[in-house]
């Protein structure tokens, strides 16, 4: 009984730690027209030229994590691009506001190895 037990939490415990804990879009999942209209949205960096806004969208993140240890080192360019298909999916063509921040290791809060987080405010020009 004790062993049945000490396996079912091993198994739950193996299976909750593959993926990470942050939302990290999978590229290869995204529409090649999602990824066309990504590469499209202007970025405008924190304390830079602001837009002339027709409609704020709201907060978008973009995630680059290395989980695994086969994968990449994240990236700022990385989290960027996951950052434009967050706010194409929102309806916008442009993101203001933009912060980026690598996280280093946290492999309790994130689940990464390593990670760079971008932030900012999906807009409509």
């Amino acid at each position: 009984m004790k062993l049945s037990v000490f396996a079912g939490l091993l198994a739950c415990a193996v299976t909750v730690s593959c993926g990470p804990f942050i939302p990290v879009t999978k590229l290869d999942k995204v529409p090649p027209e999602t990824m066309t209209a990504a590469l499209n949205v202007k970025i405008y960096r924190a304390g830079a030229e602001t837009p002339k806004v027709n409609q704020y969208i709201g907060q978008v993140i973009g995630n680059s994590c290395k989980n695994l240890m086969t994968d990449p080192p994240p990236t700022t360019n990385d989290a960027l691009l996951r950052l434009r298909i967050d706010a194409v999916q929102k309806g916008a063509n442009a993101v203001m506001d933009v912060t980026c921040d690598p996280a280093g290791t946290d492999t309790w809060g994130t689940n990464c190895w390593s990670s760079v987080s971008c932030k900012g405010v999906a807009v409509r020009e």
